[in-house]
């Protein structure tokens, strides 16, 4: 009985330390819409807020919000290091 209790600990934690995040922040735009009273799904594969916008008009009840975990090209935000600029003595 313990023996299985811990194989099947060692395997929730070997699935859930070694998984990758889903997929469902591609983009830097979500859309949140209504499912049910009370309940909702996001959407966050919105590339423009304008495409966001246009399926929540198309007919879905929602709204469209920023998705906060897009990381997108990290790069391109980075800051830039400045050359140190030498200066004549004259």
């Amino acid at each position: 009985m313990n023996k299985s209790v811990l194989v099947i600990i060692a395997l929730a934690t070997t699935a859930l330390l070694s998984s990758h995040p889903a997929q469902a922040y591609d983009g830097p735009w979500c859309g949140v819409y209504s499912i049910a009273p009370g309940g909702a799904v996001e959407k966050c594969d919105y590339r423009d807020f304008e495409s966001c916008r246009m399926d929540v008009v198309a007919g879905n009840r929602g709204f469209c919000r920023q998705n906060g975990y897009y990381q997108g090209n990290a790069a391109a935000y980075a800051p830039r290091h400045r050359k140190a600029r030498r200066h004549r003595e004259g």
